[in-house]
């Protein structure tokens, strides 16, 4: 009798391999979607990463806006003479042209370029030993004089004749006026000489004849200046674009990639007495950023009548045309930085590349940035991360300039 073998029939093996197909697609579908989240989320971090270290370096920078220095040279009491070129802690325009990149398709987005005015060198002010016409001698037995320890410290900190520097010089009544220095020389604490300063203007003493442009009687330093402080000031700018021409390493080899890319730049520019930039100094705060915007808390004086309330604040919106009118040029118009109290600063990042399954819609007027077209010739869109944060001006405050 012939021995039954036993067995799968070609049924059962199909149905088997089916049911295995499917747990196996499963399997990897769950693995993708896992996968596909778990890369998003990374991406999403490190924009979020990027917007936070760009914010707090703005943060520092805003909070050293007019420090050392003035709100705005054109009205403040205390700066005299008037510089020929004003100077003023802080200000807004619109960048110009629009650095959005496919401006069509990616709506309602125009960067400001934010400027500020103060001590970005030092967080110190040197005291004057004397001044002789455009010599200003530095005390240097001074705690601060201490943390200068070369030329090359005090050539960063008040520039040379190849690199001019503004001074701030303030008189022991309080009395401030600015000038250009041109470096100098450095002697060590335990010098019998002293540390020295060529300007390229002589300081104003008083009884020297102020022009009709000074703020007042008193204008000027007091005698041989002795007492008086100097203090280092440069401008530092924030705006949206790109830096590919000068830092090409740190920008996608792909040249669509490369032009696509703008990013939130730090710049710094000495003021001689108009600004020239510091080339070395530029360096990107915030890769990928595709919006910069802010608008402003300002002081709008005491209420009508009084003089012993509390003074009302005033918040404008986003895109507001009053904030460039408020926080704009002081030269030549009616701007009034020195009213600013804070700023509310609003920064967008985007993803390295767009994302095909993350469709791209047109942005409304009002509506949140969330995505951003980076290639009109691909699907997709870029996700965005925006930031708003609410950011103090103290030493424009604690002026109370109106």
């Amino acid at each position: 009798m012939r021995r039954r073998e036993q067995g799968y029939t070609l049924v059962e093996l199909l149905i088997s391999i089916l049911l295995t197909s499917i747990v196996v697609s499963a399997l990897y579908a769950v693995s993708r979607t896992a996968t596909d989240t778990f890369n998003q989320q990374q991406r999403t971090a490190e924009m979020q990463l990027r917007l936070r270290f760009a914010m707090e370096q703005i943060r520092a920078d805003l909070s050293r806006a007019g420090y050392m220095s003035t709100p705005n040279s054109a009205i403040d009491p205390r700066v005299c003479p008037r510089p020929t070129t004003a100077y003023q802690g802080l200000e807004i325009v619109r960048t110009s042209p629009n650095p959005t990149v496919l401006p069509t398709d990616n709506l309602h987005i125009n960067p400001i370029t934010l400027r500020m005015t103060g001590n970005y060198v030092t967080a110190d002010e040197y005291t004057v030993a004397g001044v002789s016409g455009s010599t200003v001698s530095l005390q240097n037995q001074s705690p601060q004089w201490t943390r200068v320890q070369s030329q090359a410290e005090f050539n960063r900190i008040f520039g040379t004749a190849m690199s001019p520097r503004l001074i701030r010089i303030m008189s022991t009544s309080g009395q401030m006026q600015f000038a250009v220095s041109m470096g100098g020389t450095w002697v060590n604490s335990s010098s019998t000489g002293l540390p020295t300063l060529l300007l390229t203007t002589t300081p104003l003493v008083q009884g020297a004849g102020a022009s009709a442009s000074s703020a007042g009687a008193g204008c000027g330093l007091a005698g041989l200046g002795v007492g008086a402080t100097v203090a280092p000031i440069m401008m530092v700018e924030y705006q949206i674009g790109s830096l590919a021409a000068r830092l090409g390493e740190l920008y996608p080899v792909d040249s669509a990639a490369r032009a696509a890319k703008t990013d939130l730049i730090r710049r710094e520019f000495d003021l001689r007495p108009g600004p020239e930039e510091v080339t070395t100094a530029a360096r990107l705060v915030g890769e990928y950023a595709v919006d910069f915007d802010a608008t402003v808390a300002y002081d709008i004086g005491n209420p009508t009548n009084s003089i012993v309330a509390q003074p009302a604040m005033r918040t404008l919106a986003f895109g507001d045309s009053n904030i460039t009118n408020l926080v704009g040029s002081v030269t030549g118009g009616s701007a009034r930085p020195q009213q600013v109290r804070s700023l509310i600063v609003r920064l967008s990042i985007r993803d390295r590349d767009q994302e095909p399954s993350f469709g791209w819609v047109a942005r409304g007027t009002t509506s949140a940035l969330t995505r951003f077209r980076v290639y009109d010739n691909r699907t997709g869109a870029a996700r965005v991360r925006s930031l708003v944060t609410e950011i103090a001006v103290p030493n424009l405050a604690i002026r109370n300039l109106r």
